[in-house]
């Protein structure tokens, strides 16, 4: 009979780890959406037409589009949304014990969400309808250190307990154990956490946490 050795990377067998402290970030990112939406449509009829939609790394605008609520308002929406995926995250961290992501993957998500209304209002805000191009940095440099936040966070949790479970493919380096209830397990090769590929959740949740380096790469592109 398959034996397999459950992991409790939280390290004491508490139950569920709290939210609470993922919850004013939470707070913070929906309530900078908000505000960034209430200044995109009090402004919206001193916006010019055609309306910058891209931009390239210098901060200079390099593509337009009719002006609409949809161009407008479309970064701050899809940052908000990026955050609420990162924060679903948290959802899985709580069931499996990992307290240790609670901040830092609340703290990225705010970033994300958070920074990019930021940046958003202050488009809507300059005379030219041109963010600072500081406050693009910022944003990537928030992204980058709340990133190595949630790396290190990780780290500590791989490095709990020792990992016996079966269902590691390609070496030790991909994990996929369709009778495993567990989404995150702990690496046999290196230190952290990986993902339980077996498992349809898994995949779900790695689409949710390359969404934030798919978003980066698309603010940093840019337009032939």
């Amino acid at each position: 009979m398959r034996q397999q050795t459950s992991v409790d990377t939280a390290g004491d067998g508490d139950p569920p780890v709290s939210l609470r402290p993922a919850l004013p970030w939470l707070a913070l990112t929906l309530g900078l959406g908000v505000a960034a939406v209430v200044v995109g449509v009090a402004r919206f009829a001193e916006l010019p037409d055609p309306y910058p939609v891209h931009f390239d790394l210098a901060g200079d605008p390099d593509r337009f589009d009719d002006r609409s609520h949809a161009n407008v308002l479309m970064p701050v929406v899809v940052g908000q949304l990026s955050a609420l995926s990162v924060f679903a995250c948290l959802l899985l961290v709580r069931g499996q014990g990992h307290r240790r992501l609670v901040a830092p993957l609340a703290a990225l998500a705010c970033v994300i969400g958070g920074g990019i209304s930021l940046v958003s209002i202050a488009q809507y805000l300059s005379a030219d309808t041109v963010a600072p191009p500081w406050t693009f940095w910022a944003l990537l440099a928030g992204i980058v250190v709340t990133t190595v936040w949630v790396v290190a966070a990780a780290v500590r949790v791989g490095r709990a307990r020792p990992d016996d479970r079966e269902g590691w493919r390609l070496g030790g380096l991909v994990y996929a154990d369709p009778d495993d209830p567990e989404v995150f397990v702990s690496k046999r090769v290196g230190v952290g956490v990986t993902l339980n590929l077996g498992r349809p959740l898994g995949w779900v949740v790695l689409a949710l946490v390359l969404l934030p380096v798919a978003l980066v790469v698309v603010l940093v592109s840019v337009s032939a």
